[in-house]
C-alpha cells in the first residue's frame, strides 16, 4: 500500500469547500485533470452517491462515496480506473481555521498491481505523479471557490461561470 497525501489551506470557509466538494457532479468545475464528470444513478451525495470522470487524456474512473460526514469529510472508493492498481481510496478532510479560511487533507491510499515491480512502480512513478494531481486538485478548488470561475485542464481559470 502506498499514501500520498495533500494539505492545503484554504483561502474560503469550511462551509464553502464542503459546498464545493459536496457538489459531487461537478468535480469538474475545479479538477484541472477531469474534463466532464456525472453523477451515476440516482443518488446525488451522500452515503452511496457514485460518479464517473473523464479526463482530458480520453480515459476515465469511477468513484463511489464509502464514508460521509456530512460537512466534515468523506472517503471515495475508485473503480474502473485506468492505472494499473488494485485498489484506491481517496479520504478529504476539512478543518476549520478561521471564518474565512480552512485547511483540506487529502489522503489516497492505492495498491499497485503486479507485486514488487508494481509496488516499486508506485514508489517511482505513480506517487510523484498522484501528489501534482492532488496539489493541482486543491489549488483549482481554492481557485474556483474564490472566483467562481472553472478551472482548464492547465490549471487556467476559464471565463466560464456558473
Amino acid at each position: 500500500m502506498h499514501n500520498v497525501k495533500v494539505i492545503k489551506e484554504m483561502k474560503s470557509s469550511e462551509k464553502s469547500v464542503w459546498d464545493a466538494l459536496d457538489d459531487f457532479a461537478n468535480v469538474y468545475k475545479y479538477n484541472p485533470s477531469v474534463e466532464a464528470s456525472e453523477i451515476l444513478g440516482s443518488k446525488k451525495t451522500g452515503l452511496g452517491a457514485k460518479r464517473q470522470c473523464h479526463f482530458y487524456d480520453g480515459t476515465s474512473l469511477k468513484e463511489k462515496i464509502i464514508q460521509y460526514d456530512e460537512g466534515r469529510s468523506y472517503t471515495l472508493e475508485l473503480y474502473d480506473f485506468p492505472m494499473p492498481l488494485k485498489t484506491a481510496t481517496s479520504y478529504f478532510e476539512i478543518t476549520p481555521i478561521s471564518a474565512n479560511t480552512s485547511q483540506l487533507s487529502i489522503t489516497l491510499t492505492f495498491a499497485p498491481k503486479f507485486g514488487p515491480i508494481g509496488w516499486l512502480m508506485g514508489k517511482l512513478l505513480m506517487r510523484p505523479m498522484l501528489t501534482k494531481a492532488l496539489k493541482g486538485l486543491t489549488k483549482g478548488l481554492d481557485d474556483h471557490i474564490r472566483t467562481g470561475k472553472f478551472v482548464g485542464s492547465k490549471g487556467e481559470l476559464l471565463e466560464l461561470a456558473y
